[in-house]
């Protein structure tokens, strides 16, 4: 098997790439980047394979695109593209961020995306660890928790694009790719790094190729960490690829302080409809004003909404924040869907999102709260961004986003289902904070 060389581990020169870290949407690829840095490594993060090489002298870069829900072929072209970037720049370990909630369809492009990476990277095995047990996602003999429900009792399974109805994902992640698939179960992992190491080389020499660990909690992932730190590449979520560099890497540096940002106006934009998304919004209407689109209606006069919107918004950003939202009940979106279809609706809403975006940021907002994964990638891409610094806030999950080099904006982007009831009017509050009261 494909090792890490002899002195790449813990050493890097402090100006040459150890990990290169390719995530397939904006909130994600921000999570990980902003535990990284609060760890003391800096970690670029950039959202174009192209911006890859300015940034090569840091130890990790996340390049984080907006691929989750893309066809497989799609999928697979701009991952290369990114692990292309990374290795050309000198990455020595490369590693696969998808959700933590595994989103995918047996049509979805994990496992397509994971062996594009094990061949580029020449290995002869590949690890999977999605658990997030921060925030309550566990794996157990295969099988995806939320707290104590399976996965796909939970609201999960609304999601309009990738609803969870088959929690088992051995059997998901093996409906998308013939490289055999092995579980390495609670009951080897909790034995500890010998065993699980024991037990994964008896499954390689029976043809197994990959491997997805059980993980109920830290322990296991760090277990999981351990026992794959040396082999060339990864795959998993949050909590493991969090983790990973810190055993790579050595160099570490104080947190920096966000730049200044010149005066300007906040906005939100609301894409995700996940019922976290859409309680955080209601909390937020108690303050301040909220305006909600109605994608059948955008189908009808996309102009006419588009301008209605800036019209609302125009009378009211002087007097503070305002938030614009196509996010929706779980029954609307059935509804809408059935009357627009599946993927009309979607590209309809991401094409208003970047509207909206643009539209915003030529009124003098500069600092954005987007909630959403897909919208967050399509919010990002319409406001010209594609490298930002990361600054961790020990009051919101990761960390605002500041636009590199120009500090011309910010950005927090939510993904859609996480975050505390009042994270949109806390998001307010810190960027007022940050930026004008310094």
């Amino acid at each position: 098997m494909k090792h890490a060389k002899d002195g790449q581990e813990g050493d890097p020169s402090g100006s040459s790439l150890v990990t290169g870290i390719v995530a397939d949407d904006l909130t994600g690829g921000m999570l990980v980047a902003s535990s990284l840095v609060e760890q003391g490594i800096p970690c670029p993060f950039v959202t174009q394979p192209a911006a890859v090489h300015a940034h090569s002298d840091a130890p990790a870069i996340v390049v984080a695109g907006r691929f989750r829900l893309a066809p497989a072929e799609a999928a697979v072209e701009w991952f290369d593209q990114a692990q292309n970037a990374l290795s050309k720049a000198g990455a020595r370990h490369l590693l696969y961020k998808y959700c933590a909630t595994f989103d995918s369809t047996d049509a979805g492009n994990i496992g397509p995306c994971a062996d594009a990476l094990m061949q580029h990277v020449g290995a002869d095995r590949l690890g999977f660890c999605t658990a997030f047990p921060e925030r309550g996602v566990t794996i157990y003999q295969g099988h995806i928790f939320l707290r104590e429900q399976l996965l796909c009792n939970s609201d999960k399974r609304f999601d309009p694009i990738t609803p969870m109805q088959d929690p088992d994902l051995v059997g998901v992640l093996q409906r998308q790719t013939a490289n055999k698939v092995a579980l390495v179960p609670q009951q080897i992992v909790a034995q500890g790094r010998a065993e699980t190491r024991r037990f994964i080389e008896d499954a390689h020499r029976n043809g197994e190729i990959y491997f997805f660990f059980d993980a109920i909690d830290d322990d296991a992932i760090a277990v999981c960490a351990e026992v794959t730190r040396s082999w060339p590449a990864m795959t998993g979520g949050d909590s493991l690829l969090a983790s990973l560099p810190s055993r790579q890497i050595s160099m570490r540096r104080p947190i920096a302080k966000a730049p200044p940002l010149a005066a300007g106006h906040t906005a939100i934009i609301a894409g995700s409809c996940a019922i976290a998304t859409l309680g955080q919004l209601e909390s937020f209407r108690a303050k301040y004003p909220v305006q909600r689109i109605a994608l059948d209606e955008a189908a009808q006069d996309f102009d006419a909404v588009v301008s209605a919107a800036m019209e609302w918004c125009s009378t009211r950003l002087p007097n503070g924040p305002v938030a614009l939202a196509i996010s929706d009940e779980p029954a609307g979106v059935v509804r809408t869907q059935a009357q627009l279809g599946v993927e009309k609706a979607r590209v309809l809403g991401e094409r208003l999102c970047a509207e909206l975006a643009r539209r915003l940021q030529s009124v003098g907002v500069n600092r954005f709260i987007v909630a959403g994964g897909e919208t967050s990638g399509v919010v990002s891409a319409a406001l010209g961004v594609s490298a930002m610094g990361v600054y961790p806030h020990p009051a919101v999950p990761g960390g605002l986003c500041v636009d590199e080099p120009h500090h011309r904006l910010c950005c927090y982007f939510k993904a859609g289902k996480m975050g505390h009831k009042t994270i949109l009017t806390d998001l307010v509050e810190i960027l007022r904070e940050w930026f004008d009261g310094r």
